[in-house]
């Protein structure tokens, strides 16, 4: 089972960055609604959230990556709501109850990203918090014996990072995370988990 592990988790990875860069070449929202999600004196609506924006976004931490689809909708000029839908690729190798641990699956999360000072459209630092929930399936390895184990995985996650404001009207954010993994719900032998650091890219065009 190990032996096949990477190669499919290769597959969910690039399967996951090219439905992310579908996404991304999808006809977006018209200009002025744009404007207004990266305009640094947007105020946001006053009925609701700002303009859905789509991106792409790509975590490495450790043990593995995380390649997905990132959304995100504005509160106010300083801070936004956020959501992800990924796969995540993992190779822990002795980093958990085995000799050998990887696997893959998919998973989704929320979050909130806040500008430290001014607007969430311009260049600055930012912070913000997110959690996922991933099913995963582990294939572990131990001398003498192999096994599968399924996983419900929650990841609560602090970040903090920096964001550009690009000039075609689009934003970049290069952000670190700290967190926790925490299996809610195990199917088979108990398998890794604990803290987690991660240090992610988005690009929203």
């Amino acid at each position: 089972m190990i032996a096949t592990a990477r190669p499919r988790g290769r597959a969910l990875g690039a399967a996951a960055l090219a439905c992310a860069l579908a996404a991304c070449s999808a006809p977006g929202p018209s200009s002025p609604a744009r404007a207004a999600q990266f305009d640094p004196n947007y105020g946001g609506p006053s009925d609701g959230l700002g303009p859905l924006r789509l991106g792409v976004e790509v975590q490495a931490y450790p043990a593995g990556v995380i390649p997905g689809v990132h959304a995100r909708w504005a509160i106010d000029r300083s801070s936004a709501l956020t959501a992800r839908v990924a796969a995540n690729i993992t190779d822990r190798g002795d980093f958990g109850e085995f000799e050998d641990e990887s696997g893959e699956g998919f998973g989704a999360g929320v979050g909130y990203r806040s500008a430290l000072e001014g607007s969430l459209a311009g260049d600055g630092w930012l912070w913000g918090a997110r959690v996922d929930l991933w099913s995963l399936e582990i294939d572990w390895e131990d001398p003498g014996r192999t096994g599968t184990t399924d996983i419900l995985v929650l990841q609560p996650t602090v970040e903090f990072g920096y964001g550009w404001a690009l000039d075609s009207g689009g934003r970049l954010e290069l952000v670190a995370g700290a967190g926790a993994e925490v299996n809610v719900d195990t199917d088979g032998e108990d398998v890794g988990e604990g803290a987690i650091g991660l240090l992610g890219v988005t690009w929203i065009p």
